[in-house]
């Protein structure tokens, strides 16, 4: 009979694409039941953000900017005809990469839209803003909620 227990090996193998979705939407869900107050975002991920995808179906176009109270909001257009749609804005919430760090480079928001409701987790680095977007569906349509990623880069 072998042995079950676990290698070091084991231990530290990097989490399938499941999971690591999987602790994208606990994080999520945290961040809609946890009342907290973001920090200051970063001056880098404040601005005007493009989808690198000009052909995208999903998102178009990202707002990011920083209020006089040091909240960070997001506006977030998706592509829509002939226009694209506003979202609207949501307040965001940022991360550091540590409990000490507060030079924040990623940051969450929750849209809640009626039909659906999308959680948006933003990630800036090396000048641009990498952006997953979780959605589930909310209408009793059958539709299956789905995850998404998407390269923004900044509107000059």
């Amino acid at each position: 009979m072998t042995s079950q227990t676990p290698t070091a090996h084991t231990l530290t193998a990097p989490l399938p694409r499941t999971a690591f979705s999987f602790l994208l939407g606990a994080l999520a869900l945290t961040t809609l039941v946890t009342p907290q107050t973001a920090l200051a975002a970063p001056t880098d991920m404040v601005g005007t953000w493009v989808n690198t995808d000009v052909a995208t179906s999903g998102i178009t176009r990202i707002n990011v900017t920083r209020t006089s109270a040091g909240k960070m909001t997001v506006q977030v257009f998706g592509r829509c005809h002939p226009n694209d749609c506003d979202w609207g804005q949501a307040n965001a919430l940022t991360y550091g990469a540590n409990v000490s760090d507060s030079n924040h480079f990623t940051a969450s928001a929750v849209y809640a839209k009626g039909f659906a409701t999308t959680t948006l987790v933003l990630n800036f680095a090396r000048g641009r803003l990498d952006v997953q977007a979780l959605t589930q569906f909310t209408d009793n349509s059958g539709r299956q909620n789905y995850a998404s990623q998407s390269a923004f880069a900044r509107y000059r």
